[in-house]
């Protein structure tokens, strides 16, 4: 059974986790809770737990400081964070430190919290075979795999014995690193394509770049980067031109998960080193150069140079929080051309500003949670909101999705809009008849009407007519005679009588009003509705 403690300063967040789970159904039990990280800090030795569950922002102690402290006394339990929607900062840096993942807390469920624990717990195992599989029991290649795991997956500050150093210096003289990661695009799977799929498709995938790496190189490492993709160790030794042969790899890797698995997949290759001992620089190489697959995954691989640099400069300064006036002022006017252009500002700023993924995964997630906010105030519109917009968004593989997934959600909004626009259409005529309705009895007018309302008059005539098909002093009119009828059709009143009591200022206007309408005088409709009485 794998340990958990779930820390949380909430006493309901606290209840809430604990119970959102059959946690024996995942061979997990909850050993402990704590409510601060000091006094997680305290029970870590008591309970030995193989995975917590922490809140990031905790008073005494918050989950990042209890996260370094207990790593720094030698816990190695694997970690996952709950935040908020404005912690994504925090978030980032747990990742960083070694966090498996991290869950908002607005968003969370039973699905994303299984998904969470399901990478814990193969990391647990990870962290078991490491810890206690003799290194006596390997062969030569698996304890340099080990190594690198170790290095290069897990971040752990290892060094490898003499002997073993002395093997992967000879082997690996000149390394260099290559990244893969798989592009699982929502877009392109459909509901059926669980995680137990995904993971099948890393082991069969593991199984085919092992292979394939061989033709290429002839020491090379192929290390499982949790469910996203690969880290490759090659040696460049001997090789002429090793970015041609890289390159040329590449382009039969893509070629090949897409034909096998139809999944896209972006490459990045560091430059050579000179020596094991600089394997993390080699990776923070493979890691900026993968960067630049956002903004372009057309070809086999992008290999690190000073433009990764540049482009992290570059992106440092992006914010769109500048527009987010202008969009509230959209909203509340109702104005889908407003909207729309101010939209369109912030994709070609996307665009132009070529944001880090995580800039683009933080900004767009933001915007979607301000937008829906304002119309969630609405009440009777039935937004389609997306329940795993984080993931949604995080799952998007270059820059170029990402414009397509604001074009989108901009005109999901713009047709929000347009139907509330009707509603509210719908609304005003409503009122306008009630109105109508109400007071026929007097002379009505469309100024009186539209400040009754609250509105203009050429907003109430417009939208009257168009929602109507006539004009609002026509239908008055129409509604006036249509009374007059019914008052004719009662015998009890005399004609001048009928007139003052529908606010008409004379009889004859009465009269003539009339006849326009129906093609007979009041006199003559009574005579007609006389003699088919007597029919």
């Amino acid at each position: 059974m794998y340990r958990i403690m779930i820390v949380d300063d909430e006493p309901l967040i606290l209840a809430g986790i604990a119970s959102l789970l059959n946690w024996e159904e995942y061979q997990c039990r909850i050993v402990g809770k704590a409510s601060n990280g000091q006094q997680a800090l305290a029970l870590l030795d008591t309970l030995r737990p193989d995975i917590v569950i922490t809140d990031i922002k905790m008073p005494a102690m918050d989950g990042i400081t209890f996260m370094k402290t207990a790593m720094k006394n030698g816990c190695a339990a694997s970690f996952i964070l709950l935040t908020n929607l404005e912690e994504f900062s925090l978030a980032k840096e747990a990742l960083h430190l070694g966090a498996i993942d991290y869950l908002v807390k607005l968003e969370l469920s039973e699905d994303s919290l299984i998904q969470a624990l399901e990478c814990a717990i193969e990391r647990c195992n990870m962290n078991y075979c490491m810890t206690y599989l003799a290194e006596e029991s390997l062969t030569v290649d698996e304890r340099i795999l080990n190594y690198f795991r170790r290095v290069l997956i897990y971040d752990t500050d290892v060094e490898a014995e003499d002997e073993l150093s002395g093997l992967i210096r000879e082997r690996y003289p000149r390394p260099a690193l290559m990244l893969i990661n798989f592009n699982y695009g929502f877009e392109g799977f459909s509901e059926a394509f669980t995680r137990a799929d995904q993971k099948k498709v890393m082991g069969f995938a593991e199984d085919i770049i092992n292979g394939m790496v061989k033709g290429f190189f002839d020491n090379s490492c192929v290390l499982r980067r949790e469910q996203s993709g690969f880290v490759l160790v090659l040696s460049t030794e001997g090789t002429d031109d090793f970015k041609k042969k890289a390159g040329v790899m590449s382009v039969k890797f893509r070629q090949v998960m897409k034909d096998y698995f139809e999944v896209p997949i972006s490459i990045a290759v560091s430059l050579p080193g000179n020596g094991v001992d600089e394997i993390q620089d080699l990776l923070y190489q493979a890691m900026s150069a993968m960067n630049l697959t956002f903004y372009d995954n057309s070809g086999g691989a992008v290999f690190y140079s000073a433009m990764c640099e540049d482009n992290i400069s570059h992106s440092s300064n992006f914010n769109i929080n500048f527009l987010k006036k202008d969009v509230t002022e959209s909203i509340r006017q109702n104005d889908c051309e407003a909207f729309k252009t101010i939209m369109n500002q912030m994709i070609q700023l996307f665009s132009e500003c070529r944001p880090s993924r995580q800039q683009a995964v933080n900004a767009c997630n933001n915007l979607y949670y301000f937008i829906t906010s304002l119309i969630e105030n609405w009440g009777e519109q039935d937004f389609p909101y997306a329940v795993d917009i984080v993931g949604q968004l995080n799952r998007m593989a270059n820059l170029s999705t990402v414009l397509t997934w604001l074009e989108g959600f901009r005109d999901q909004v713009v047709r929000v809009l347009e139907d509330h626009q009707e509603a509210r259409r719908d609304k005003l005529v409503e009122l306008a008849l009630e109105y109508v309705k109400e007071h026929y009895q007097e002379k009505i007018t469309l100024s009186q009407a539209a400040a009754a309302l609250n509105v203009s008059q050429g907003h109430l005539s417009s939208t009257f007519k168009k929602q109507m098909g006539k004009n609002f002093s026509d239908y008055v009119t129409e509604m006036k005679i249509e009374k007059a009828k019914e008052l004719i059709e009662s015998y009890q009143y005399m004609m001048y009588e009928i007139s003052d009591m529908l606010g008409f200022d004379t009889q004859y206007y009465f009269s003539s009003v009339f006849k326009k309408i129906t093609g007979y005088t009041p006199k003559e409709y009574e005579n007609l509705v006389v003699k088919k009485s007597l029919m």
